[in-house]
């Protein structure tokens, strides 16, 4: 009769100490475990088999936690090395795990440290952010509208208002208007502008009339009739004597006769345009 011996369960204890990285670069948590182990089934070192199991479970969840949360790295740890588990492709069963997670003081203040930095370092960026979105905001409006600034003046600081501040918010503008996109338009713009207040009035309806008529040639009737609105105020409803019945048009303009390209000393009449005469009213 055979006789079959079985392998005389075996049952022992584990204690360890070591080290896990947290989230935190250069801080690790110092880890203290204890446990009961045992085997049914032939082990060289069932020990070591039970004591990597806690170590590599408890880097696990250490790699999750910051250094400042070891108590709830502790309690996770705890929490999963508490029960009886079967180690994988082994015949060691893990009884019970407990493990102690502490942080060196200075570890711990230095990480307080790290934290209250990045916080201010991410304030100061938002801040930055918010300051630069509005500083476009009120570009892009003083672009549209450079009396903005005048009606800014007058709500919060009527007394800073001098000759002087109301000569400088014209430079300013014109220095915004220099770095919007399209910025040789602009300037273009506010070249014509103070060359055409500087006018007459006749001059001004004539350049008005002729640049209408040219607008709407390539198709923009209504840039045309925006133009005639904006400018009905500076312009003189009837027409002068170089608009209509006459075959000269502006005399002496600059000095300069626009119809030979030549300076002269004297007023010279200047000859009528070729593209036809818009009517008139």
């Amino acid at each position: 009769m055979t006789r079959i011996r079985l392998w005389p369960g075996r049952r022992g204890t584990l204690t360890a100490t070591f080290t896990a990285a947290s989230t935190d670069d250069d801080f690790r948590f110092d880890v203290h475990a204890e446990g009961k182990w045992h085997t049914t089934r032939r082990h060289h070192n069932p020990a070591a088999a039970a004591t990597c199991h806690v170590i590599e479970e408890t880097k696990r969840l250490a790699a999750e936690c910051s250094i400042l949360a070891a108590p709830e790295l502790q309690y996770r740890a705890n929490a999963l090395l508490g029960r009886p588990t079967l180690l994988p492709e082994s015949t060691v069963r893990l009884d019970w795990a407990r493990v102690h997670v502490h942080v060196d003081p200075e570890d711990q203040h230095a990480a307080h440290t790290r934290l209250r930095l990045r916080a201010r370092a991410q304030t100061q960026w938002e801040l930055r952010q918010m300051t630069i979105t509005q500083a476009e905001t009120y570009r892009d409006q003083l672009r549209e509208d450079p009396n903005l600034l005048l009606a800014q003046l007058i709500l919060h600081s009527p007394q800073a208002i001098t000759q002087q501040t109301l000569e400088l918010i014209p430079q300013i503008a014109q220095s915004v208007a220099a770095y919007a996109p399209g910025a040789s338009w602009v300037q273009t713009a506010l070249l014509l502008d103070k060359w055409f207040a500087d006018l007459p009035t006749d001059a001004k309806r004539f350049i008005i009339d002729r640049l209408c008529t040219t607008v709407t040639e390539f198709g923009g009737e209504a840039v045309a009739q925006r133009l005639r609105s904006a400018h009905a105020a500076s312009a003189s409803p009837s027409h002068s004597a170089w608009a209509e019945g006459s075959d000269c048009g502006l005399v002496g303009l600059n000095d300069h006769d626009h119809g030979t390209g030549t300076d002269q000393s004297t007023p010279v009449a200047i000859r009528q345009p070729p593209w036809p005469r818009p009517p008139s009213g």
